[in-house]
């Protein structure tokens, strides 16, 4: 029980952005979100330097996410939080380093969770490598 406490009171600030619908906040002053606001959702994107269509996103909202069951699974971080990043899958398999993850966040009610999808759409290994220094950077706490 005592971990449930200390886990809602480091994700309180993610809560925070959530609710207002701003996108969270970034260690780096040089990275910049582009945000998109939906009606019970907020889409954050950065798009890797010199790139087009790759780079690192959150959805923030009530989404469910079941990775594949033949998707491979590797630790990793967003911001200090723990994930397991899953390969995703693109059309025609055009960007082979995609991956996808989940951040559920204890909410004050038993069905308030907040759902965090984060992913990451890649065609190089570099592209991958970058998108994760760029998960990284976000404050999640």
């Amino acid at each position: 029980m005592k971990w449930m406490a200390a886990a809602a009171l480091m994700l309180a600030p993610v809560l925070a952005w959530a609710q207002t619908g701003t996108c969270p906040g970034l260690k780096n002053p040089d990275l910049k979100w582009t945000q998109r606001q939906g009606d019970n959702y907020t889409l954050c994107y950065i798009e890797l330097p010199g790139s087009v269509s790759t780079g690192f996103g959150v959805y923030v909202g009530h989404r469910t996410f079941k990775p594949d069951k033949k998707a491979k699974a590797e630790k990793g971080t967003v911001g200090t939080q723990q994930v397991q990043w899953y390969t995703k899958a693109t059309p025609g398999n055009a960007r082979p380093y995609s991956r996808e993850a989940m951040i559920v966040i204890p909410g004050d009610k038993p069905k308030s969770k907040l759902k965090v999808y984060a992913w990451i759409d890649a065609a190089t290994a570099e592209q991958l490598n970058q998108a994760y220094a760029i998960a990284k950077q976000v404050a999640l706490n």
